[in-house]
C-alpha cells in the first residue's frame, strides 16, 4: 500500500529556451561600467572632489552597480550549481575566478609595492593574505577597494555548496532562503558576529532575490519564489535607505530617497523581466565579449584609472583624461582576458576536475576484496521484477532534478 502511494514531487522544469542568457552578460558589464564611472568621478586623483559637478549627479548611482552584481550572482550562480556536486561547483568556480584575481593581485601589488598607489603601500603580508582572497575573514585590509564584494562572493558559494551537497531541488531552494531571511532577522536582533559574518547581511537580500527569480525562470512563476523576490527589494531598500546614501545630501531627503527607491527597484524590474523571459530574444553573441570583459575591468579599473587620472589631467584637462581613462581601463580588462583567463581558466577547471578523482583508481574496489577472501563466487542476488501501479497512480518518487536532456534557460 505504502508502495503505491502517490509521492509528491518537485515542481516541473518549463520549456527550455536559449542556451544562454546573453542579456546577463550585458548586465553585468552595465554593472561594471557604473562602477568604474562611480569611481573615476569620485577619485581625488582630480585633485578636487567636484570635478564634474554635472556627470556626478548621474554617475553616483553606478555604486548600485554592486547590487546588481549580486542579484545576478543569486541568479547565476544557482543555476550553474543545481546537478552538480559540491567538488565540481567550488572546480567551476576557483578556475573562474581566481587566475583573473591572481593577475591583479601580482600586478597591482607590484605597481603599489614600487610607489604607485592609490593610497596604501601594501605589506609583504597583506599581499600574501590578498592571493588567498580571504584577506577580509582574516581581517587584512584588502590591496584594492572593490576586493571586499569577492568576500561576500565566496561566501555565497560556501552556502550554495552546502545545498548542494544535500542535493539542489526546487523545495529545497525555498527552504534554503525561507531559512536565511530568519537567520537574518535574529542575527540582527542578537548582534551575532557569527551570523552576520556567515550570512553576508549587506548582499543577502540580492542573492536571495536572484535565487528566487532562478526559480521562476526555470519552474515558471509561482507564490513562493515572488514572495521572495519581494522580501529581497525589502530588505535592499530598508539596508539601503539606514545608509543615508549620498543622494539624501545631494537632492535632500524626500527626493534623494525616491531615487534610491527608485534605482534598487529598476534594478529588480529589469532582472526580473530577464526571469520572466521579455529578453531572451537579445541573443546576440556580441554580447558575450561585453561579459568576457567585466571581471577583469572590476578588478583592474580602480588602480589603471588613479594613475591615468593623476598623470593626464594636469595636461589635457578633466573632459579628455575621462574617456581616455575609461577606454584604458577596457584595454586593460581586454588585456587580461585574453593572455590570463583564456589560457588558464580551462586547464584549471581541468586539472582541479582531474584532481576530484584522483583517488579512483587507488581505492581498491569491494569486489577485489572479496574476492582475496574466497575464490568462491557469491551466488548473485535474485533481480526482483519491476513493480506493477495500477492504471492512473502515479509511479514512486524518482528525484527532483530535471532528466539529462534538459538545458535550462541560461546555461
Amino acid at each position: 500500500m505504502l508502495a503505491a502511494a502517490p509521492r509528491i514531487t518537485d515542481a516541473p522544469a518549463i520549456s527550455p529556451g536559449p542556451s544562454r542568457l546573453r542579456v546577463l552578460d550585458l548586465l553585468r558589464f552595465c554593472a561594471a561600467l557604473g562602477v568604474v564611472l562611480f569611481h573615476f568621478g569620485e577619485t581625488r586623483a582630480w585633485g578636487t572632489p567636484n570635478a564634474f559637478p554635472a556627470l556626478s549627479a548621474v554617475t553616483m548611482f553606478g555604486v548600485y552597480g554592486v547590487r546588481l552584481f549580486f542579484l545576478i550572482s543569486g541568479f547565476v550562480i544557482l543555476m550553474s550549481a543545481w546537478g552538480r556536486t559540491p567538488g565540481h561547483f567550488a572546480a567551476s568556480r576557483i578556475a573562474r575566478l581566481f587566475p583573473a584575481y591572481w593577475a591583479s593581485v601580482l600586478v597591482l601589488g607590484g605597481l603599489a609595492v614600487g610607489g604607485l598607489i592609490t593610497d596604501h603601500r601594501p605589506s609583504l603580508t597583506e599581499l600574501l593574505a590578498n592571493m588567498t582572497m580571504l584577506q577580509h575573514g582574516f581581517r587584512v585590509r584588502d590591496l584594492e577597494i572593490v576586493y571586499w564584494t569577492l568576500w561576500q562572493e565566496l561566501v555565497f558559494y560556501a552556502l550554495i555548496a552546502c545545498l548542494a551537497a544535500v542535493g539542489i531541488t526546487y523545495r529545497r531552494c525555498l527552504a534554503f532562503m525561507g531559512a536565511w531571511v530568519l537567520l537574518l532577522a535574529i542575527a540582527d536582533r542578537v548582534n551575532a558576529d557569527l551570523l552576520q559574518a556567515v550570512l553576508v547581511p549587506f548582499s543577502a537580500p540580492y542573492f536571495i532575490a536572484g535565487m528566487a527569480l532562478y526559480l521562476v525562470h526555470r519552474f515558471g512563476g509561482s507564490l513562493f519564489p515572488w514572495l521572495f523576490v519581494g522580501v529581497g527589494w525589502v530588505l535592499g531598500l530598508y539596508a539601503v535607505l539606514n545608509e543615508e546614501p549620498p543622494a539624501l545630501r545631494r537632492y535632500g531627503q524626500a527626493l534623494g530617497s525616491a531615487l534610491v527607491v527608485a534605482v534598487i527597484s529598476l534594478i529588480f524590474l529589469v532582472m526580473i523581466l530577464v526571469a520572466v523571459g521579455a529578453f531572451d530574444r537579445f541573443d546576440w553573441r556580441w554580447l558575450t565579449f561585453l561579459g568576457t570583459l567585466t571581471y577583469p575591468l572590476y578588478l583592474f579599473h580602480h588602480h589603471v584609472g588613479f594613475l591615468l587620472i593623476q598623470w593626464l589631467h594636469p595636461a589635457l584637462g578633466n573632459r579628455v583624461t575621462l574617456p581616455l581613462a575609461v577606454a584604458a581601463a577596457l584595454l586593460v580588462a581586454y588585456g587580461v582576458h585574453r593572455l590570463v583567463e583564456r589560457p588558464l581558466q580551462p586547464r584549471m577547471r581541468a586539472a582541479l576536475d582531474r584532481s576530484l578523482t584522483a583517488d579512483a583508481g587507488r581505492v581498491p574496489s569491494a569486489t577485489a576484496e572479496t574476492a582475496a577472501v574466497s575464490p568462491v563466487s557469491p551466488t548473485p542476488p535474485p533481480v526482483s521484477p519491476p513493480p506493477v501501479f495500477p492504471p492512473g497512480a502515479p509511479a514512486p518518487y524518482a528525484g527532483t532534478t530535471p532528466g539529462a536532456g534538459y538545458l535550462p534557460r541560461g546555461g
